[in-house]
């Protein structure tokens, strides 16, 4: 199943809108060439030139070493302060990787299984005990998106309890029957993380932090509104930019409610391919497209979307918490052992990060650029977008 460029959209406070992205996958090269770090100054250097976000970071890794990581242009323009490769920034819907590897470990642990029905932990949400947690995990479960303003009055500032949320969740209808189709919906992570929180017995955020970031030495990451402050300022408009409203990142949750740096992303996409996160079946799981009840694939695997690029196998996905951040990127060719990680400040910066994965592939794999001339994307999936 191959999906078009058509828009999911939730609408934020001062009508911002968005619907946190997802992303792609193929086979190797015949020859990978070894980019001096000129080449990646100047693929980084072109988008910061088309000034469609004051400021981001790029990071690339290849055989299990991060290879360049630089940041460019500015995270706060009031303070003038620059970007590095350090800078945190609030990177949207990369967060539902985290979310999926978590449920995942569980499911290593015994503390749960993919067959696990939703009522088991969070009774009273529509369908709870027909939906299982894979179809959480694969998008299938017809739960209604969140969070739009016009539809109910979100708590957007300052510490937001989980239990609020779903409060406001419960009374959504669902929008098809578990398993019947495929519907991108931040309300099935944000269900994942508070299945974690039960099954831990600690808050979310402090589950990442043990279990996650801190064995894995990402101390740039965090999660929620704790961890919101520092990060780069988020800006909408291009060429001159101007602040979004605040939003509370605890409003996202487990569907888009982390902050990391490009290096920790990196850290992150090593220990993955590696094998340090997951087991390989486990690794399977999250990297492999989901199916509908009657067996039709969909074109998401959990957290990632599994695609080609220009011949080469890819899982990616996209971001953007709007109030919060800007569109943000992570895209892995585990057959290549390459990841590229774009974080942004800016709310339109959305086709920048793809032209670049697009151009670190080509620096690494003169095959990449042969089949990029002679087609397009194999498939993709919706972006982020402002109304």
């Amino acid at each position: 199943m191959q999906l078009d460029r058509r828009r999911h959209r939730w609408i934020g406070a001062a009508r911002l809108a968005a619907a946190w992205g997802i992303a792609l996958g193929g086979a190797p090269g015949l020859m990978a060439q070894i980019p001096g770090r000129a080449t990646f100054d100047s693929i980084g250097a072109q988008s910061l030139a088309n000034a469609r976000a004051p400021g981001f970071s790029l990071a690339v890794v290849r055989q299990g070493r991060i290879v360049y990581a630089r940041g460019f242009g500015i995270a706060d323009l009031a303070r003038r302060t620059p970007v590095d490769a350090g800078t945190r920034f609030a990177i949207g819907s990369l967060s539902k990787q985290f979310a999926a590897a978590s449920i995942l470990r569980l499911v290593e642990r015994d503390s749960l299984t993919l067959d696990d029905h939703l009522a088991d932990y969070l009774p009273g949400m529509p369908n709870a005990q027909r939906i299982t947690l894979r179809e959480l995990l694969n998008q299938t479960s017809g739960l209604h998106n969140f969070p739009r303003t016009d539809e109910h009055h979100w708590p957007l500032q300052g510490v937001i309890a989980p239990a609020l949320l779903f409060s406001i969740l419960r009374t959504d209808s669902a929008d098809f029957a578990p398993g019947t189709r495929w519907e991108y919906s931040n309300t099935n992570y944000a269900a994942l993380a508070y299945i974690v929180a039960r099954r831990s017995a600690m808050p979310y955020a402090t589950w990442l932090r043990r279990e996650i970031f801190t064995p894995l030495h990402m101390s740039a990451s965090g999660a929620g509104y704790a961890a919101q402050a520092g990060t780069a300022t988020p800006y909408q408009g291009t060429g001159v930019f101007t602040k979004q409203f605040t939003l509370s990142l605890d409003l996202f949750y487990g569907a888009g409610g982390v902050v990391s740096s490009a290096t920790d992303l990196a850290r992150w996409d090593i220990a993955l391919l590696q094998g340090r996160v997951l087991t390989a079946a486990s690794m399977h799981d999250l990297w492999t497209a989901g199916q509908l009840a009657d067996g039709t694939p969909v074109n998401y695997a959990m957290g990632f979307v599994p695609a080609s690029l220009a011949g080469h196998r890819e899982v990616w996905h996209n971001g953007l918490a709007p109030g919060a951040g800007g569109y943000c990127y992570n895209a892995i060719f585990p057959d290549d052992e390459l990841a590229v990680i774009v974080l942004s400040n800016g709310l339109s910066f959305a086709g920048e990060p793809e032209r670049m994965v697009r151009s670190v592939l080509e620096a690494f794999f003169p095959d990449a650029r042969q089949a990029s001339s002679a087609r397009q994307r194999d498939a993709s999936v919706p972006r982020a977008q402002t109304e």
